[in-house]
């Protein structure tokens, strides 16, 4: 499995439909629950966005991420679906992240796209 646990900032939209998603193609997920640094408890950061668009404060999670010398990575839902799914699996091939923080706004799950996505994700996983 190349994506073996993934870390949620909370319970909104976004969250919870990522959290569904790893729950059923049988990644662990968790809510980060404050009592460490986000950047002590994850290997890596994914950013969900549309477009490149990106709010202040997922870029400074990303950020965050960068300064402590840490993996990130961008999915552009909207981007090629094929390409995009290729880099990502790519990506964690290379890596190997133990856990991933992923954030993305909650906007993203009305995109048609995302959910599409998340399906090949799950395939290739």
């Amino acid at each position: 499995m190349l994506l073996k646990r993934i870390i949620l900032r909370n319970t909104d939209s976004f969250e919870t439909t990522m959290q569904k998603w790893a729950d059923s193609n049988k990644v662990k997920s968790e809510i980060f629950d404050g009592n460490n640094e986000l950047s002590e408890i994850a290997d890596a950061v994914v950013l969900f966005h549309e477009d490149y668009n990106i709010s202040k404060e997922n870029a400074s999670i990303k950020d965050l991420f960068s300064n402590n010398a840490k993996f990130s990575h961008s999915i552009d839902v909207n981007g090629t679906l094929m390409a995009s799914v290729s880099s990502f699996v790519f990506w964690l091939e290379n890596h190997k992240p133990n856990s991933v923080l992923i954030i993305g706004d909650d906007k993203l799950v009305e995109n048609k796209k995302f959910n599409t996505y998340l399906n090949q994700l799950g395939s290739r996983l």
